[in-house]
């Protein structure tokens, strides 16, 4: 069965009970009649487990109560053809989105609201959250959750990375103009990197694709490409190739809307110099 978020965050879970037992891959094959790959196959997302090899591999590693169960419903969810969950979910979608990123092959960033995740820094992370409304017990977490994400581009083989950014995004003061200096600063020097690529959608260009809504789309070797949809209380997968067509489609309309990468960073640090109080 194709591989979904869900069957991401599922084998993601499966994983982390398996390293908290400290069993091998093919000591728990052995308990449960299956082979290593493919429980190796069913932890990295790339099969959906059925439900009874799910309870089998619980019941190996001692899972009850609450996680059994919530684990149990994960697998029976992981054949529906989308993800679409409330507020409440949006956690286990940020695992789900982290397994993706660390297998992607690239990574296209699209935004006119706010600076992508993978290129915040704390200060602006912290920010967000605060103005979103997240209860103040989780913001260091998620900070700290959203910094982790980051890996993916700083690591030993980086992801190859684009961001595309409408201009007011840069001009909107999130945090205050400190906080926002030094993230402008922070997306100078992210674009540095020889794979990340920054491009922004300048003001006077008026409407652009972009503006229907960001998304992120990741693609990797072995799956069709997967596109990342995120909201105040909701989120969603889309996987199946007719669901990210168009957003392959408008690639070519958001590159010709955007300037070029040294044009693009110049706008950023004329932002950061009107954010620093350097221009007028």
């Amino acid at each position: 069965m194709e591989s979904n978020a869900r069957a991401r965050t599922l084998g993601a879970e499966l994983r982390d009970l398996r390293k908290a037992k400290r069993v091998s891959l093919i000591g728990l094959g052995a308990q449960v009649g299956l082979d290593k790959n493919t429980i190796s196959r069913t932890e990295r997302g790339e099969r959906v487990a059925s439900e009874t090899e799910v309870a089998s591999i619980l019941g190996a590693l001692g899972v009850v109560g609450g996680k059994r169960r919530e684990l149990l419903q994960l697998a029976r969810e992981a054949a529906k053809s989308s993800w679409l969950e409330t507020a409440a979910g949006l956690p286990s979608q940020h695992k789900a989105l982290m397994e993706y990123e660390k297998v992607a092959t690239s990574i296209m960033d699209v935004t006119a609201l706010l600076v992508p995740g993978l290129l915040q820094t704390p200060a602006y992370a912290r920010a967000v959250m605060t103005e979103g409304d997240v209860a103040t017990s989780e913001i260091e977490t998620l900070v700290e959750l959203r910094l982790t994400r980051q890996d993916v581009l700083t690591r030993d083989k980086p992801v190859p990375y684009m961001a595309i950014i409408d201009e007011f995004v840069l001009r909107r003061p999130v945090g205050g103009r400190s906080v926002m200096a030094g993230q402008a600063r922070h997306l100078l020097d992210m674009a540095q990197r020889p794979n990340v690529t920054i491009r922004v959608v300048p003001q006077e260009r008026g409407y652009h694709m972009g503006l229907f809504g960001s998304f992120i789309m990741l693609e990797s070797a072995r799956t069709t490409p997967v596109v990342h949809l995120e909201h105040l209380r909701s989120g969603v997968f889309l996987y199946k190739m007719q669901d990210i067509q168009p957003y392959l489609d408008i690639k070519p309309a958001l590159m010709a809307a955007a300037v070029g990468p040294e044009g693009s960073l110049g706008l950023i640090t004329k932002c950061a110099e009107e954010m620093e109080g350097r221009q007028k």
